[in-house]
């Protein structure tokens, strides 16, 4: 009987973990890079610290023989990059964004001097990345996501952003009317902090029935084509949202959303046939 339950209590955990691990691979991301000095001599067992500017969590981390360093698993966000070796200044860059699935390069070079000696380089990370997968697509930022206007007939829908990427054709005649790259137009797959959140019975395309604020996004995905193992669920697009996580910081809003007829423009063929507007 004890066998039993352990043997239960093991496999109860081997799932959660499991789960967990799928969870993250979907949500997160990386950062990689080298250390070399300013001949471009690699720089081993540099202490490294990656620090997420929005909780002040950090991690720490030394350089390989070859000068190398990584971290995985990193939820998105705004993150801090320091590197320390004795005989050589500190290096530290501020503001280095990390998106979901997309790895960050952060090269680093130390210059000889006192280690109490600090060289600040604001936002290191590579512009171009070239460590991707080969995914093609799109990450909308936060600041994206509150800015546009993206209030409609279905209220504020994140997901009508999806409509202007490139390969994604609007308005055919058959199902919902949303394609991608002539893929079905219900071949869409959304998840939701690494949680499948489709719905095949709900009916039309480029829908969700758990379709989070705007304001609880803190950035999301869209892959149209290209998807490597992690991402190739569905021929159409690949959808990953990732909610906003707490910071150190006390903050809110409030959206308020106001329509009446008086403030709606004439119809078109109203004009043209001069009838005045409805009341």
């Amino acid at each position: 009987m004890i066998r039993k339950s352990i043997l239960i209590l093991f496999g109860t955990v081997s799932v959660l973990i499991a789960f967990a691990a799928f969870t993250f691979a979907q949500t997160t991301s990386r950062v990689t890079g080298t250390v070399t000095d300013t001949s471009g001599a690699a720089v081993p067992a540099a202490t490294v610290t990656l620090t997420n500017e929005g909780t002040n969590a950090s991690l720490t981390t030394q350089t390989s023989n070859s000068g190398s360093y990584s971290f995985d698993l990193l939820p998105v966000g705004t993150y801090t990059i320091s590197v320390e070796r004795q005989g050589f200044k500190k290096f530290v860059s501020p503001g280095n964004n990390i998106n979901v699935n997309l790895p960050t390069t952060v090269n680093v070079v130390l210059e000889v001097g006192d280690v109490s000696a600090v060289v600040t380089v604001e936002g290191a990370a590579e512009a171009v990345q070239t460590g991707t997968s080969g995914n093609v697509g799109t990450t909308i930022e936060q600041r994206t996501v509150e800015s546009l206007p993206i209030v409609g007939l279905r209220g504020r829908n994140p997901l009508d952003l999806i409509n202007f990427q490139p390969g994604v054709v609007v308005g055919s005649n058959t199902g919902g009317g949303v394609h991608v790259h002539g893929s079905r137009d219900r071949a869409f797959n959304f998840t939701l902090d690494g949680i499948d959140i489709n719905e095949s019975s709900a009916g039309g395309s480029n829908f969700t029935p758990i379709r989070p604020n705007p304001d609880a996004i803190q950035e999301f995905q869209i892959l149209t084509s290209n998807f490597t193992a992690e991402q190739g669920r569905s021929s159409g697009a690949q959808v990953t949202l990732v909610t906003r996580s707490g910071t150190n910081r006390l903050s809110g809003n409030v959206f308020e959303y106001y329509q009446t007829p008086d403030f709606n423009a004439n119809e078109y063929e109203n004009n043209l046939n001069r009838i005045p507007r409805r009341q």
